[in-house]
């Protein structure tokens, strides 16, 4: 595994030590995730899994049925 040096301040630092302890995880850990959520290139699965679940919405057509006809419009 490789290793990387990151210089931040005493408050990042403070946050980031709050954060991972709040999560259950280390500093390490926690600092992993938040890489890992930035950078991923796919979709979840549970966003995959909602494809197809919603109806589509009508179209302006569809909507309009209902409504009646438009007056004829006079000529110029």
């Amino acid at each position: 595994m490789k290793q990387l040096i990151l210089e931040i301040d005493d408050t990042t630092e403070a946050r980031i030590i709050t954060a991972a302890k709040t999560a259950g995880l280390t500093a390490q850990q926690w600092l992993k995730n938040i890489i890992d959520e930035k950078t991923v290139t796919t979709w979840p699965d549970s966003v995959k899994a909602l494809a197809g679940t919603w109806q589509d919405v009508p179209f302006s057509e569809e909507l309009r049925n209902d409504e009646g006809h438009d007056a004829t419009r006079e000529s110029f």
